[in-house]
């Protein structure tokens, strides 16, 4: 395996430093008069219209900016505490989506597409709604269309390709800024890059990829929109695989604390790389990158039976989905769950494909096992294996 020196492998959990943390008494002294209330730097798209219709009268929504610049548990005490401790005092029921993350998730790539490249959580949102109201969940996400571009379309971005390599669309704020020829020496990868803004909800998905890699037939094709990559080549077996691993193995942060492109499509060709040149699986890695499995594997814990595990994010939702057990029990657990989630998310984060295989391990053991944890007690020791594996790097 080459490494792509300098190109912010695992990068994912990257994000603008100007998005603001949220401000958290502001937020509660908006919940008390509104039911909805949506705090500034929250970049998902939501139709609240649809979500309000569904949500009972002691039921609160508050729509908050990616979690960020928290260390260790700080996110915990200082964002889940407080938000709980009021929802508790003033008996309603909160749903939180931080970023694009809430307590509810896409249950296959369809829909993982729908959240990712319109930004949009909807879906989610309603699904949560309809979890706590006791109701089934149902068909949450909206639907929308998929089209093949047209001929001038395709004609339109490839003659872009054709003249650089790389296409940063205007209105897209998060740019391609990886060297194509940097790639192509590390790699022998040629690659065609095409960032595109997010979607608006009700717009259709245009397919680009495909129509793109039969005009480049020796390229890997790439195409961003918002934070979501449709990859195409020669061997579409391998592409695929290498972009479900990149909502995989490295994306535990991704809906809670954001993203950039250089860092997703770092992930996706250095696999990409790794299944080409060496044996993919020389170093213990969880059963499988597809998402639509991986989803039915590490879900239970982390989305209520219907997520990716890609986000981190508000942990207090973990409890507040269960039943409800003593209380001092039930801040235990929290508690020492927000601090292993913690310490995975970091060891993820600084996973490369050049990190030690006793690092990996743990890594894999530590997401094994928080799945199966059900007390605190089990928490710490899913802590320690995460500390493990942070100490072998």
């Amino acid at each position: 395996m080459v490494p792509l020196i300098g190109l912010a492998i695992g990068a994912a959990l990257l994000q603008p430093a100007d998005v603001p943390k949220l401000d958290v008494p502001a937020a509660i002294r908006a919940l008390e008069t509104q039911q909805v209330h949506q705090a500034p730097g929250a970049v998902a798209n939501i139709d609240l219209d649809v979500v309000r219709r569904e949500m009972a009268p002691d039921t609160k929504l508050l729509i908050a900016p990616f979690e960020r610049g928290y260390k260790d548990d700080e996110h915990y005490e200082q964002v889940s505490v407080p938000l709980k401790k009021w929802a508790d005092a003033k008996k309603v029921r909160l749903i939180t989506v931080e970023g694009l993350y809430t307590r509810w998730g896409p249950s296959n790539l369809t829909e993982l597409r729908q959240q990712t490249a319109y930004m949009d959580i909807t879906g989610p949102a309603l699904a949560s709604v309809r979890e706590i109201n006791r109701v089934p969940v149902g068909q949450a996400y909206p639907a929308y269309q998929v089209l093949a571009p047209t001929s001038a379309q395709v004609a339109d971005l490839a003659g872009k390709l054709r003249q650089n390599p790389v296409h940063n669309a205007p209105d897209r704020a998060d740019k391609f800024t990886l060297s194509p020829r940097t790639i192509q020496e590390k790699t022998g990868f040629t690659i065609r890059v095409a960032a595109l803004p997010a979607l608006r909800p009700g717009e259709p998905f245009v397919d680009y990829a495909p129509a793109l890699a039969a005009q480049f037939p020796d390229d890997i094709v790439l195409v961003a929109q918002g934070y979501w990559v449709e990859v195409a080549g020669k061997d579409k077996e391998r592409v695929d695989s290498a972009r479900n691993y990149a909502f995989g193995r490295y994306e535990i942060g991704t809906f809670s604390k954001g993203g950039t492109i250089d860092g997703r499509v770092a992930t996706i060709i250095t696999r990409l790389d790794e299944l080409s040149r060496s044996k993919p699986f020389g170093r213990p890695q969880p059963e499988t990158y597809d998402p639509a499995r991986t989803i039915a594997r590490y879900t239970p814990l982390a989305w209520g039976g219907s997520a990716v595990v890609l986000g981190g994010g508000a942990l207090a939702g973990f409890a507040l989905r269960r039943k409800r057990r003593q209380q001092a029990a039930d801040a235990a657990l929290l508690k020492a769950k927000a601090k292993a989630y913690a310490r995975i998310s970091e060891l993820g984060a600084a996973l490369t494909e050049q990190a030690p295989t006793a690092a990996a391990e743990r890594y894999t053991t530590a997401r094994d096992l928080f799945e199966q944890a059900h007390t605190a007690e089990a928490m710490a020791e899913v802590e320690r294996i995460a500390d493990e594996g942070l100490a072998a790097l």
